[in-house]
This record gives structure tokens, sequence and C-alpha cells, in this order.
């Protein structure tokens, strides 16, 4: 080991040494000593919080700069030698990140040899993370937390009080307008089996955690083919923001819809390479489920997969593609007039218009105070995390278009990014809660760590910093719900 990497692993390794004490003390609260070094944490994450402004534009907008820089490369030979003289210093981390390819990445990594461990303990994580907000002895009188828990308990209640056919039609009018009425009904079924609305509420989302790691871990395995891509992003799924903001803010709905978003897109990704018929029943079957549970994550990504099957009829002048999603899409449009007819409830297209007249020249005017709103101050800032969203940042700079996973997930912040200029600062991070973080952060581990964890000559200490890292900051915020 040259004098250069004992230095640089040193360095890792004390902050690695910091993040531990840190993670000990924040599990182990309030019965381990402080010291200070939570609150230290606590104070450095604060302090870097506004860079989260700047690395999710970047993340957002990632497509049109590479596809700007491009253009202008192609018409310009003064341009294209000035990115060279810009590159030149990474050139060698440029040429990496351009010849590896995600599985290959995954093989340099000792610790993601074995993903199904690294899955179980994600499950195990999010399980326990989950259960940290109702531990007895820092929630004794066992209060629900998160904004909409609440609303659940009184929606369920009401549904219990009226009989079956009333009780489903209340699902699809009053709960919430009748726009969640999947998860309604399924949280008054077990209700009905004598089980208490809180008590139901307070354990869903040791359901939902470790579900949503699970599909995740689907999503990288069966859609990209890399296990250790898999058990990464497992493991980085319950330390996201999709926990923490999911608590606070009682998304339920929200989680579930992810849930079902992550494995629809799996089989978006398997029938992309070969079309058959019960692949594209199940897809089908999994866009009603998210219609009925998230309309808005629904429009999102089915919008997303329409790109996504144009690109593919491009390159293969295959229409089944496109008439697939066509075929979702019209099945969603119908789904909704017939409920909206039936139960005479607002219809999600005549929401989504709503929502954006009410956006346009004004909202885009503020769209820099509606940004660091939705970040630092919406949701607790707990979306304000500029580890997670540089990390993200990097991966949307290193997706390559040719390789399907990597052009489905540059499409799906390539269309996240457009309302986003134009929608208030809580919808703003609605839409960020709906990108895949925990997959753009593992992408970016594995492109960008190995040329940075040969410089210790153990690049497993680098992920263990990162993941350790997110998983203090994930608990920290869980503590404070």
């Amino acid at each position: 080991m040259t004098p250069r990497q004992a230095i640089f692993t040193g360095l890792i390794l004390l902050i690695l040494s910091f993040q531990v004490l840190v993670l000990a003390v924040l599990a182990f609260f309030p019965y381990l000593p402080d010291l200070g070094l939570a609150n230290l944490n606590s104070s450095l994450y604060t302090f870097l919080a506004p860079l989260s402004t700047v690395f999710l534009l970047g993340l957002l907008y990632a497509w049109l700069i590479k596809l700007g820089t491009r253009e202008a490369r192609h018409n310009s030979w003064r341009f294209e030698r000035f990115i060279q003289f810009l590159s030149e210093p990474f050139r060698r981390l440029i040429s990496s990140v351009k010849t590896r390819s995600l599985s290959d990445s995954a093989k340099t990594f000792k610790i993601l040899s074995r993903p199904r461990l690294l899955l179980a303990i994600s499950l195990a994580t999010s399980l326990l993370l989950a259960f940290v907000p109702y531990r007895p002895d820092l929630n004794p009188t066992g209060s629900l937390v998160g904004i909409d828990s609440p609303l659940y308990v009184t929606w369920i209640n009401q549904m219990l009080a009226r009989p079956i056919p009333q009780a489903l039609q209340y699902s699809f009018v009053e709960g919430l307008d009748g726009s969640r009425p999947l998860l309604l009904v399924i949280l008054y079924a077990i209700a009905s089996l004598g089980v208490s609305p809180t008590r139901i509420i307070e354990y869903l989302p040791t359901i939902l955690a470790p579900l949503l790691a699970l599909s995740t871990y689907i999503f990288a395995r069966f859609g990209q083919g890399s296990k250790g891509l898999a058990g990464l992003t497992a493991l980085f799924t319950p330390f996201s923001f999709y926990l923490t903001v999911g608590l606070w803010g009682g998304y339920y709905a929200n989680m579930l819809a992810l849930i079902f978003v992550f494995l629809f897109l799996t089989l978006l990704l398997t029938f992309s390479r070969s079309p058959t018929a019960p692949k594209y029943g199940l897809m089908l079957a999994l866009s009603v489920a998210i219609f009925l549970t998230h309309p808005w994550t629904w429009i999102l990504i089915t919008i997303v997969s329409l790109v996504f099957a144009i690109s593919l009829y491009k390159e293969t002048r295959r229409l089944v593609y496109i008439q697939s999603i066509i075929g979702i899409i019209a099945t969603g449009v119908v789904l909704d007039l017939v409920k909206s007819w039936v139960f005479a409830t607002r219809s999600v297209g005549v929401d989504v218009a709503g929502t954006f007249q009410s956006a346009g020249i004004a909202q885009l005017s503020n769209f820099w105070p509606n940004l660091v709103d939705a970040l630092l101050y919406t949701h607790g800032g707990l979306i304000a995390d500029w580890l997670i969203l540089g990390l993200g940042l990097l991966a949307a700079f290193a997706l390559r278009y040719k390789d399907p996973f990597e052009r489905l997930l540059i499409l799906w912040t390539a269309v996240a990014s457009i309302p986003f200029l134009v929608l208030d600062s809580y919808h703003q991070a609605r839409i960020v809660y709906d990108l895949p973080i925990p997959v753009l952060m593992s992408v970016a581990m594995l492109y960008f760590f190995p040329h940075i964890g040969a410089r210790t000559r153990q690049p497993g200490i680098v992920i263990a910093l990162v993941l350790v890292t997110v998983a203090s900051y994930a608990l920290q915020g869980i503590l404070l719900l």
C-alpha cells in the first residue's frame, strides 16, 4: 500500500468509525450517552442540506444537460475541446464508467457477493426501523405517527359502522375522495376480523417497509439481472426517504403504490425482452392496482412506460410495445370514468387538470423558492439529504441510454422533471418521493466507487461508510418523528 493509499484508507476508516459510533448512539437511544456525536452529525447534515437543492436539480435535469452538451459538442469544435479540457483530470474515472457494466462492477465488492443475505438484512432493517416510532419506551402512550395516520383510522371506523356494500361504496366515495379504495378495502377486511383500526395502522409500516425493499430487489434482480445490484438496492431502500417521509406523512397508499410500481416495471422490462400474454396480464393487473391505490403515481408511471415503449418501437419497429401500454392507459381511463360515473366522484383527470390549472407561469416564476421549501421545510426537511441526492446526481450522469434498464431510469427522472417545473412545493416533494432513489444510489456506487475504492485496497469499506451514514440519517429522522 502506497503512502497515499494509506492516508486515504485511514481517513475513510476514521469517518466510518465516527458514523458507527453515531449509529450506535441512535440505535440505543436513550440508553447510551451521546457525548455530542449525534448532535454533531445532525449539525453537519443541516449545514450541508442546502446542497441538496443543487443535487436534485442535477438529478432531475441531467438528461437535458447531457442532450444539450452532446448537440453542442457535435456542432462546435471549440466546445468539444473545452469539454475535453475540463474532463482531462477525470479521464480514468470517465473511462471506467463508460466501459464497466453494473454486473461487472458489483463483482469488485465482496460485500455484494451474497445478495440473499443482503436482502435478509434489508428486510430485518426495514422491519426494525418501521417499529422504532412505536417502541414502548419511546412512545409509551402508543400515539399514532404520521399526518395521515389518524385519517386512516377514521376511514376504517366509518367503514366498520356500515354494512359491507355501503362500506365498499364508502371506500370509493368518501375516503380521501375515493382515490385510495384498494388500500382502504384491504385494511377494512383486516379490521373486520376484529383487529383494532389503530393497531392496524400502527403495524402497517412494518409490513409495507419490508415489501418495498423486496420489490426494489426484484426490480434490480430481474429487470437488470445483477444480483449484486439487487442486494445493494434492497439495502439502500429502508435508508432512503421512502420510509422516513412515508412515516412522517403516513403516506401508506403511496408506499403500497411504489411496491406495485417496481413489480410493474420489472414486468415491463421482461416484457420488452420477450412479450407474452401472461406477462401482459400481470402488468395490466398491477396497473389497475396502482391506479386504485395512488392515481398520481399511476399517471407518472404510465407516462414513463409509454415513452419507454416508444423508444423500443424506434429500435425494433414492433408496435406491440406501444399497443400494450396504450391498452393499459385506456383501461385506467375507462376505470376512472366508470368509477366517477357510478359513485359520482371527481375523476382523476379532473383532479390533475385542476392541479395544473393552479400551476403554470406563476409557479414557474417561484420555482426556486418552491424548490427550497420542498426540500428544506416540507416533510420536516427529511428529503434534503445531500448524500442521497448527491449519489442520485452521479447516477443520473452515468446512466446509459443503450441499456434498457438504465434507459427506464433515465426516462423515469426525465418525465418527472417536466411537471416539477410548474408545481408548488408540496407536489414537488411528492414527485421526488416517487423517484427510484434507492436504485440510483446503487447505480452510483457501482459505477463510481470501484475507482474510488481502488485507492484504499479495500473498496468494501467505502460502501460500508455510505451505508452506515445513510442509516444514521434514516434512524435520526425516524427518532425525530
